[in-house]
């Protein structure tokens, strides 16, 4: 019954949860993301450097296929309050090394507060 249900999903467009998640809009690019200007909506795939309280440093990615990211050397801090969502997977996860697409609101040049996040680490890879 789940392999039928599975295949209707896949032949009809229908996308797994997972699949939905991490494609449900494309992130900026590093350009992009430095010219959002404060209370713009943004997207965009980090790696967590480090975590200091409710502050997440993090390295912006760029998508090169699917599931492949391209490290930019280009770094941001986003503002992670308690009760933030965080889909397929949970707090814990953030930790240094984590890959995850951050949708949230620009504050100022490379700086954001996060309003949910998606784990990503064990989809993609980074290169």
């Amino acid at each position: 019954m789940c392999s039928v249900l599975l295949a209707f999903a896949l032949t009809t467009g229908f996308a797994t949860p997972a699949h939905a998640q991490m494609h449900a809009s494309n992130p900026m690019d590093v350009r992009q993301f430095s010219a959002a200007q404060a209370g713009q909506p943004v997207q965009v795939v980090v790696r967590i450097d480090n975590i200091n309280r409710s502050a997440l440093h993090a390295e912006i990615l760029e998508r090169k296929s699917e599931g492949v990211y391209k490290a930019t050397r280009k770094h941001v801090m986003l503002y992670f309050a308690d009760g933030t969502p965080v889909v397929m997977g949970g707090v814990a996860d953030l930790k240094p090394g984590a890959v995850v697409f951050v949708y949230g609101v620009a504050t100022k040049k490379v700086n954001a507060d996060v309003k949910r996040v998606v784990v990503m680490t064990r989809y993609v890879q980074v290169r």
